[in-house]
């Protein structure tokens, strides 16, 4: 019997998640699934196929011969089950069944919950998986049905839609201050307090150097690689650090701190597949996402 015939999509989809990302734990993280899960479907693909595909080392999964043979025709077969998956999507008229929302962490946090609050609520007959990730997620490859992103998609098969913009500004909590004092647009100044930063982008350090002031990286008290982690070490009192405004209008705890620097606005995008811009749920959700998000932004 052909391999191919007893081969399931998702030892394709583990394979060709291992060979781009170099580990089955990246795999795994990738595919949102388990490391054992992957290892599992790597091993059934190898039996089925009779060779072996990857080489475990310490610098992680290494392709095969025959593994590098096969990547193309299975990236292939990864495709046409995604265009599939595509096609059978938009053409689902049902408005109850789930709909995927891929968010930035901080959105995710503090944001979405009470939007999805308030259209469950009208809409209960649609249900949400969320996937909070700074990350951008594929909607070709149906990691999500819709995104909200800070940044404009280039992608020709999307639909993306600029519902406003989200201002960003530097804060501290009440016992900081206290304990601290309000600090001032000087290097004196600056140098006695704290900040904290977020990796990998390292917006703060990175400011410093733009300002002319790269000692104070010297001051970063905690670096997280968690927007909305940050924010709860800001809320604790540990530093200075960046956040939206948004959160911080509605947080008693939190002040505004040297308004005087300046700080980018990042763009809101709203984005699904062009064949799913018709499917009635995914039609219902961008609808008041839209609205929702517009009330939120300048």
């Amino acid at each position: 019997m052909d391999p191919l015939h007893t081969t399931s999509w998702d030892w394709i989809k583990s394979f060709v998640a291992v060979a781009e990302q170099g580990s089955v734990l990246a795999a795994a993280q990738h595919l949102q699934t388990n490391p054992a899960t992957v290892s599992r479907q790597i091993a059934s693909l190898e039996k089925s196929l009779g060779v072996e595909l990857f080489v475990r080392s310490r610098q992680g999964m290494q392709p095969t011969l025959p593994a590098m043979q096969f990547l193309e025709p299975a990236r292939a077969m990864h495709a046409a089950m995604h265009r599939l998956s595509l096609g059978a999507a938009a053409k689902d008229a049902q408005v109850q069944g789930v709909v995927r929302i891929s968010v930035s962490v901080t959105l995710a946090h503090f944001v979405l919950p009470e939007l999805l609050d308030v259209f469950r609520s009208q809409h209960s007959g649609i249900h949400f998986e969320v996937t909070a990730t700074d990350s951008v997620s594929n909607l070709s490859q149906r990691e999500a049905d819709i995104a909200i992103r800070l940044l404009q998609p280039k992608q020709k098969d999307l639909i993306a839609k600029r519902v406003g913009h989200l201002d960003i500004g530097l804060f501290a909590s009440q016992r900081y201050i206290a304990r601290r004092g309000m600090p001032k647009m000087e290097p004196g100044s600056l140098m006695q307090h704290d900040f904290i930063d977020v990796a990998p982008q390292h917006g703060l350090r990175e400011g410093f150097a733009k300002a002319g002031l790269p000692q104070l990286a010297e001051r970063i008290a905690c670096t997280t690689t968690d927007h909305a982690n940050a924010w709860h070490m800001l809320r604790a009192g540990i530093g200075i650090g960046t956040g939206l405004s948004i959160l911080a209008e509605r947080d008693s705890q939190v002040v505004p701190v040297l308004p005087e620097a300046t700080l980018p606005r990042f763009p809101v995008w709203l984005v699904t597949h062009r064949e799913l811009k018709t499917q009635p749920r995914l039609r219902l959700v961008m609808d008041y996402m839209t609205q929702a998000l517009k009330s939120l932004t300048h």
